[in-house]
Protein backbone atom coordinates (compact mmCIF):
# COMPACT_ATOMS: atom_id res chain seq x y z
CA UNK A 1 0.00 0.00 0.00
CA UNK A 2 1.29 3.28 -0.74
CA UNK A 3 1.41 5.90 1.80
CA UNK A 4 -1.12 8.81 2.02
CA UNK A 5 1.77 11.38 1.90
CA UNK A 6 3.09 9.34 -1.41
CA UNK A 7 0.11 9.66 -3.01
CA UNK A 8 -0.70 13.36 -2.21
CA UNK A 9 2.53 14.35 -3.61
CA UNK A 10 2.11 11.98 -7.12
CA UNK A 11 -1.77 13.83 -7.12
CA UNK A 12 -0.39 17.22 -7.05
CA UNK A 13 2.21 16.47 -10.04
CA UNK A 14 -0.10 14.05 -12.32
CA UNK A 15 -4.15 14.64 -13.29
CA UNK A 16 -6.25 12.52 -11.19
CA UNK A 17 -6.45 10.36 -13.61
CA UNK A 18 -2.64 9.83 -14.37
CA UNK A 19 -2.42 8.31 -10.28
CA UNK A 20 -3.81 4.76 -10.74
CA UNK A 21 -3.88 2.88 -6.75
CA UNK A 22 -7.22 0.79 -7.58
CA UNK A 23 -6.39 -2.47 -7.46
CA UNK A 24 -8.35 -3.38 -10.84
CA UNK A 25 -6.44 -0.30 -12.36
CA UNK A 26 -3.14 -1.70 -11.13
CA UNK A 27 -3.63 -5.30 -11.97
CA UNK A 28 -2.83 -4.67 -15.31
CA UNK A 29 0.85 -4.19 -14.02
CA UNK A 30 1.47 -6.75 -12.40
CA UNK A 31 4.10 -8.18 -15.23
CA UNK A 32 5.24 -7.48 -18.77
CA UNK A 33 5.48 -10.07 -21.01
CA UNK A 34 6.98 -13.21 -18.79
CA UNK A 35 3.67 -14.13 -16.85
CA UNK A 36 5.74 -16.21 -14.64
CA UNK A 37 6.59 -13.88 -12.23
CA UNK A 38 3.66 -11.39 -10.76
CA UNK A 39 3.59 -8.79 -8.57
CA UNK A 40 0.90 -5.76 -8.03
CA UNK A 41 2.30 -2.69 -7.59
CA UNK A 42 0.82 -0.02 -4.93
CA UNK A 43 0.55 2.32 -7.72
CA UNK A 44 0.78 3.08 -11.36
CA UNK A 45 1.60 6.29 -12.53
CA UNK A 46 0.80 7.81 -16.19
CA UNK A 47 3.59 11.14 -16.64
CA UNK A 48 2.73 12.35 -20.15
CA UNK A 49 5.93 15.23 -19.55
CA UNK A 50 10.03 14.29 -19.01
CA UNK A 51 9.47 17.29 -15.65
CA UNK A 52 6.75 15.06 -14.56
CA UNK A 53 8.94 12.45 -14.71
CA UNK A 54 11.44 14.19 -13.03
CA UNK A 55 8.79 15.34 -10.04
CA UNK A 56 7.69 11.49 -9.41
CA UNK A 57 11.15 10.26 -9.31
CA UNK A 58 12.35 12.89 -6.77
CA UNK A 59 9.14 11.97 -4.90
CA UNK A 60 9.46 8.99 -4.69
CA UNK A 61 13.42 9.23 -3.61
CA UNK A 62 12.61 11.04 -0.63
CA UNK A 63 9.87 8.72 0.51
CA UNK A 64 12.09 5.24 -0.16
CA UNK A 65 9.60 4.08 -2.35
CA UNK A 66 10.96 2.10 -5.01
CA UNK A 67 10.40 2.96 -8.89
CA UNK A 68 9.98 0.49 -11.83
CA UNK A 69 10.10 1.91 -15.33
CA UNK A 70 7.47 0.36 -17.64
CA UNK A 71 7.25 0.56 -21.83
CA UNK A 72 4.51 -1.33 -23.46
CA UNK A 73 5.36 -4.24 -21.18
CA UNK A 74 5.72 -6.61 -23.81
CA UNK A 75 9.35 -7.45 -22.40
CA UNK A 76 9.65 -11.24 -21.90
CA UNK A 77 12.61 -10.95 -19.52
CA UNK A 78 10.88 -9.33 -16.47
CA UNK A 79 12.41 -6.06 -16.42
CA UNK A 80 9.43 -4.42 -15.68
CA UNK A 81 8.36 -6.57 -12.95
CA UNK A 82 7.01 -4.27 -10.17
CA UNK A 83 8.03 -4.02 -6.19
CA UNK A 84 4.17 -4.41 -4.51
CA UNK A 85 5.12 -1.45 -2.25
CA UNK A 86 6.34 0.54 -5.33
CA UNK A 87 5.26 2.48 -7.88
CA UNK A 88 5.32 1.90 -11.73
CA UNK A 89 6.11 4.83 -14.09
CA UNK A 90 4.70 3.79 -17.67
CA UNK A 91 6.10 5.71 -20.12
CA UNK A 92 2.93 5.17 -22.39
CA UNK A 93 1.99 8.50 -23.26
CA UNK A 94 5.20 9.46 -24.31
CA UNK A 95 4.71 9.21 -28.08
CA UNK A 96 6.51 11.66 -29.65
CA UNK A 97 8.38 11.47 -32.37
CA UNK A 98 11.37 14.01 -32.20
CA UNK A 99 13.19 13.37 -35.32
CA UNK A 100 13.26 11.08 -37.69
CA UNK A 101 16.37 11.09 -40.64
CA UNK A 102 16.13 9.17 -43.58
CA UNK A 103 20.13 9.79 -44.77
CA UNK A 104 21.39 8.00 -41.59
CA UNK A 105 18.31 6.02 -40.69
CA UNK A 106 18.11 7.25 -37.20
CA UNK A 107 14.93 8.32 -35.59
CA UNK A 108 14.59 10.27 -31.77
CA UNK A 109 11.54 9.48 -30.67
CA UNK A 110 9.75 9.33 -26.74
CA UNK A 111 9.69 6.18 -25.14
CA UNK A 112 6.04 5.38 -25.59
CA UNK A 113 6.59 5.73 -29.21
CA UNK A 114 5.16 1.97 -30.56
CA UNK A 115 7.48 0.63 -33.26
CA UNK A 116 4.23 0.55 -35.78
CA UNK A 117 4.05 4.30 -35.35
CA UNK A 118 7.75 4.95 -35.67
CA UNK A 119 7.44 2.58 -39.08
CA UNK A 120 4.37 4.28 -40.51
CA UNK A 121 6.13 8.17 -39.94
CA UNK A 122 9.85 6.38 -41.94
CA UNK A 123 7.32 5.20 -44.66
CA UNK A 124 7.16 8.99 -46.37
Amino acid sequence: MLAPAVHEKLAAILPRESVLTAPEDTKPYECDGLTLFRETPAAVVLPETEAQIVAILKACHAAGVPVVARGAGTGLSGGAMPHRDGVVLSTAKLKKIVSIDPLTRTAVVKPGVRNLANSEAAAS
